[in-house]
């Protein structure tokens, strides 16, 4: 064998290597200090306190795509939205009343109530559709892509896009009332906050790491506020965004970033009345006096709701993937990876429950009264009742 050949198969190897160390970038020497791969927690075995019941299954035909995709119910009949445009009107019982196929990539969906269903597009609109029917009552274009869920109080739809800017349209024609503009960090996560309306007022919370209290009738500011401030030495490390839905109970305001705080602020004062480190991107929940959040490596955490004391943490779900938390009667509902449901007791963070209720990861849960609407990554929606 000649030098030359030898010299070039010392190459290529040498090429595989460190190219293979490149794409499996955590893997570990010794003596090196980075921290060590962890593998999402294995479930222990629990005693079931609640029984979970499958109460019927259907396939939607269409797996999730970008954005928020979640069931909504109004009255006794159920609304989805697939990524690909279909949408359905279903009975309690699963069964279809309407269904309609739109030319649009959805990706904000569904807002229903007051007799109209809204949603937003991947192209920017934001569509209007008669609840009874499926008939487009209206049709708007935004200014950039729409992530998260419209909201409506029978008088205003507010939609927050992507570049930052929450606007506020006239529910019965789409007519524009205002526009808030936040400015939008050059590097950010892929997500938006959903808006909240209460107290005559729109809570919005940004990729810049602050929340605004908006008045619903006129787009003046009343307050705008860090929730996290911008302090990291790289632009990776000055990612602060809010992606996930806040808390507006009472006179209390609770928001949490990606790599920043949670933080709890006073809507008479604007001013701050606790925080604390934390780090998420999904939605906070208020169960009984909790604050529920679940943070970046998937534990579940409970904070007083007056002082912001962490009262309990489940670590038994860490890094399985996990969703959003609901809140159903007092108690949590997470869903994971595997198609597992997780029922956890908001007063102590201990396990009530838990069923494999699908074979792919759960997306999205819902909770109204006992019962849960779930969606699962294959596009199947399956609602469940606890007891």
């Amino acid at each position: 064998m000649n030098k030359i050949y030898l010299r070039y198969l010392f190459i290529c190897s040498s090429i595989f290597i460190f190219s293979s160390c490149t794409t499996l970038g955590n893997l570990k020497f010794w003596g090196d200090e980075e921290e060590i791969i962890e593998l999402p927690a294995e479930l222990i075995s629990i005693e079931n306190k609640l029984q979970i019941k499958t109460l019927w299954k259907k396939n939607m035909g269409s797996k999730p795509g970008y954005g928020t995709h979640k069931p909504v119910l109004t009255s006794d009949t159920i609304y989805y939205a697939t990524s690909e445009g279909s949408i359905y009107a279903l009975s309690s019982k699963g069964k279809e009343i309407w269904s309609k196929k739109t030319e649009d990539y959805i990706s904000g969906a569904l807002a229903a109530g007051f007799k109209v269903l809204l949603y937003g597009t991947l192209d920017g609109e934001l569509v209007a559709l008669d609840e009874n029917k499926g008939s487009e009552l209206w049709r708007k274009q935004l200014s950039s892509e729409i992530l998260s869920l419209p909201v409506t109080d029978g008088s205003i739809a507010v939609v927050q896009t992507a570049d930052g800017k929450v606007t506020a349209l006239d529910l019965r024609n789409g007519e524009e009332d205002w526009v808030y503009v936040s400015k939008v960090p050059k590097l950010s996560l892929r997500g938006t906050s959903t808006p909240i309306l209460s107290n005559g007022a729109v809570f919005a919370s940004f990729a810049n790491g602050k929340s605004a209290m908006i008045s619903s009738s006129s787009g003046s500011v009343r307050w705008e506020l860090p929730i996290t401030l911008n302090e990291g030495k790289s632009e990776l490390e000055r990612i602060v965004d809010i992606d996930g839905k806040a808390i507006v109970d009472g006179r209390v305001f609770v928001a949490a970033t990606y790599q920043g705080n949670i933080t709890a602020i006073d809507l008479t004062s604007g001013r701050a009345l606790w925080q604390e480190k934390f780090s998420t991107t999904k939605d906070l929940i208020k169960s009984r006096s909790r604050v529920i959040g679940i943070n970046q490596k998937d534990i579940v955490e409970g904070f007083g709701l007056s002082t912001g004391v962490t009262v309990w943490r489940q670590e038994g779900l860490k890094l399985r993937q996990l969703t959003s938390p609901v809140n159903i009667k007092g108690k949590v509902v997470v869903g994971d990876f595997e198609g597992y449901l997780h029922v956890i007791d908001s007063k102590d963070g201990k396990f009530l429950a838990r069923s494999k209720i699908s074979n792919k990861a759960i997306n999205e849960i819902v909770s109204f009264s006992d019962e849960l609407l779930v969606s699962d990554s294959s596009g199947r929606l399956i609602s469940l009742s606890i007891k």
